[in-house]
């Protein structure tokens, strides 16, 4: 019997299963030695020389070469437990601040050193960058890597610190490279192809982002603005491609309607409270009557919290088929405003430890804003209705308020909002507590 067929059905399955895997294997075995020996490396160039290779084998990984790689810095190139043990044991015998210093450089991770390192590479800081998002992915699986992104992250707050930074404003003049980076990353309201970028960055519109030297093609966070008469309340006249140019020094308010973090791996590194209160100083320098800057917000989580406490709706609402702009459109006055109590109370009462729920909250109340108001039917996209029920939330930046909010935000979580919006809660949790009483009135 030929059994030729058979032997070339053996040589594609060992194709196919073996190669890729001891191929991997061996790039990820020549990078930890290439790892090893930078560590051991002391002269610059062929430091250098050596973090050039390290970095373009990573490049070469896939994800189960990556994983290799990310279990080994686990493993690997943590502290010296005996060295922290002597250095701990030599400051209780003699505590000074010089023996304090030596607890700290015997406790920190050899990884960071090694991250260092390899920063010397050309182009090493974008492969770190993104050697962190790709280590991000797999954190649900493999929980104990997160020490290894909480060392890249304790690095990159350094290496990406506001005195790094420099704003830039994004027009239509801005390089090709730059503008489908925006097309790409926008996060918020995405962006329909060229036509309605260009009306994003016409007179009345403004687009400002964060770059780095050496991610100088890069933008780190964007932040759209519209110059208008007053606080919006509607997505939609936004993002209209077809809608009017309006003139921008007739402008009374500044409208953040977009802010997206563009960078997987640089994630819990703050950007934006430091963009938005440059934005709002240069536009007060170049439109001196706008007196108003907010934001015309999403808020991502409400939704999502309302399905899960569906407790706390009445029958009524409860009722209701939730599930796309027209059920809302349908729905009577009473399950409308009751929804608008709800929303009001999970952003001033819905918590996660002692901060608000909702992320976009979070952010704006830390920078200092204040909670200003809620608007029905605000954006009622697909993705609007899917994350807020199409509600939008304004954010007011008042320059005056903004250091004291923060400080109130900063040490109690104090959440400032207007007094419309702190009535809203008030009757959401009102109206909460009733069932409760009306069941202890039945046992009495």
């Amino acid at each position: 019997m030929n059994d030729q067929p058979r032997r070339f059905l053996q040589r594609v399955w060992q194709s196919v299963r073996q190669p890729p895997t001891i191929a991997t294997a061996h790039v990820a075995d020549n990078l930890i030695a290439l790892c090893d020996s930078l560590l051991s490396e002391r002269g610059e160039v062929s430091g250098a020389r050596i973090a050039t290779e390290a970095m373009a084998a990573y490049r070469e990984l896939n994800d189960f070469g990556r994983g290799a790689f990310f279990s080994r810095l686990v493993n690997q190139y943590g502290a010296d437990s005996e060295a922290v043990a002597r250095a701990i044991d030599a400051y209780r015998a003699d505590p000074n601040p010089a023996r304090l210093n030596d607890v700290h450089m015997a406790a920190e991770p050899r990884r960071q050193e090694l991250f260092r390192r390899l920063n010397t590479a050309p182009g090493g800081t974008r492969t770190l960058v993104q050697m962190r998002a790709d280590l991000l992915k797999t954190l649900d699986d493999h929980p104990d890597r997160a020490i290894v992104a909480g060392d890249l992250l304790h690095l990159f707050r350094s290496w990406f610190n506001r005195g790094f930074l420099v704003m830039q404003r994004i027009d239509w003049r801005t390089s090709a490279l730059i503008l489908e980076r925006l097309i790409q990353y926008e996060a918020v309201h995405q962006i329909q192809g060229w036509d309605d970028l260009r009306r994003r960055l016409e007179g009345d519109r403004r687009c400002y982002a964060f770059f780095h030297p050496a991610l100088p093609d890069e933008p780190l966070i964007f932040i759209e603005a519209a110059l208008t008469p007053g606080i919006l309340g509607y997505v939609r006249p936004l993002l209209d491609p077809q809608s009017p140019v309006e003139d921008p020094d007739a402008a009374r308010c500044a409208i953040f309607y977009s802010i997206t973090n563009c960078q997987a791996g640089l994630r819990g590194v703050s950007f934006g409270n430091f963009l938005i209160k440059q934005v709002v100083e240069d536009l007060s320098s170049e439109f001196r009557k706008i007196r108003k800057f907010a934001t015309l917000s999403p808020i991502p989580g409400f939704r999502s919290w309302l399905m899960l406490h569906r407790d706390r709706m009445s029958p009524s609402l409860a009722a209701l088929a939730l599930d796309g702009p027209s059920a809302l459109a349908a729905a009577p006055d009473a399950a409308r405003d009751e929804i608008m109590r709800l929303c009001a109370y999970y952003l001033l009462r819905a918590k996660r430890g002692h901060a608000p729920l909702d992320p976009v909250a979070r952010f704006h109340l830390a920078n200092g804003a204040r909670l200003a108001r809620l608007n029905w039917g605000g954006d009622l996209s697909f993705a609007g209705f899917s994350s807020s029920l199409g509600i939008t939330a304004n954010y007011v930046y008042r320059m005056a308020d903004v250091e004291e909010n923060h400080e109130a935000y900063a040490k109690d979580f104090k959440v400032v909002a207007s007094f419309t919006l702190e009535r809203l809660a008030r009757d959401a949790r009102i109206r909460d507590d009733e069932p409760q009483r009306h069941r202890d009135a039945e046992k009495n």
